[in-house]
């Protein structure tokens, strides 16, 4: 009795390991822990900012630019009449990041093209940063901080690392924007922005320190280029100190 209870077991282990074998084979295993997206460790998703930011070179006529030519910053090449401005695609080449900002864009024409452009691209980290926009054509802050809140859950709910970005400053009465006096809307925005972010447990970038002149409002002179709306490279070296130790935290499961 002894040999063949002995012997039931080891068919029945045999069994048991071969049914796990064949499960595997046919793809029908069964597996309960949380998947990490495999796709690039960032996918930055904004409005003309973010695009800017991963841009190649492009020329711009001096007649635009906002900053002092003498000296020449390292960022410019002298073309006549015009300058080369270099901007930072290899920031996103080379840390295997994405740059999915589309200028002039709303943060509702972000949320639109948010699966094709974030979700399928699997993502670790997801950076979202948008509004100025929606400022410009009147947008409530309302309706801004849900299409936000829409984009981060979307990307939480496909086990994606959030990431909400503050918006950067401007020129008080830059004159495309209305209405005028945009610094303080964006002050307001941003804080809703954080408290978003604290509220879902999503990480918050915050440029807005590093970026804001003495008044509190306007873009720093020394990081203004063409329209005291758009950061330089200067700029975004120092946007890129602040956001890239935080998606590396993200990465490293902190």
């Amino acid at each position: 009795m002894k040999l063949k209870r002995l012997v039931s077991l080891f068919l029945s282990m045999a069994c048991t390991a071969l049914l796990a074998v064949s499960c595997q084979k046919s793809g029908h295993e069964v597996d309960i822990s949380p998947k990490t997206p495999k796709g690039p460790k960032a996918v930055f998703i904004g409005d003309s900012i973010t695009w800017q930011w991963g841009t190649n070179p492009r020329e711009i006529s001096k007649d635009q630019i906002v900053i002092s030519l003498d000296p020449l910053p390292s960022f410019l090449t002298d073309k006549g009449s015009n300058v080369l401005v270099t901007w930072h695609p290899t920031f996103f080449t080379s840390n295997d990041y994405l740059d999915k900002g589309v200028s002039g864009e709303t943060t509702q024409q972000m949320l639109e093209r948010f699966k094709k452009d974030v979700l399928d691209q699997k993502p670790q980290v997801v950076v979202i940063m948008g509004g100025t926009n929606d400022l410009a054509q009147g947008v409530s802050k309302d309706k801004i901080l849900e299409n936000i809140a829409s984009m981060a859950t979307q990307a939480a709910d496909a086990r994606m690392k959030v990431v909400l970005c503050s918006i950067t400053p401007c020129n008080q009465t830059y004159s495309r924007l209305s209405p005028h006096e945009k610094g303080t809307h964006i002050v307001a925005l941003n804080k809703r922005i954080k408290e978003l972010a604290a509220q879902k447990g999503y990480a918050y970038c915050d440029y807005y320190p590093a970026l804001a002149d003495a008044d509190g409002y306007s873009l720093k002179a020394a990081y203004c280029l063409y329209d005291r709306l758009h950061p330089n490279p200067d700029a975004y070296t120092a946007m890129e100190g602040i956001i890239k130790p935080l998606v590396q935290s993200l990465l490293n499961g902190n």
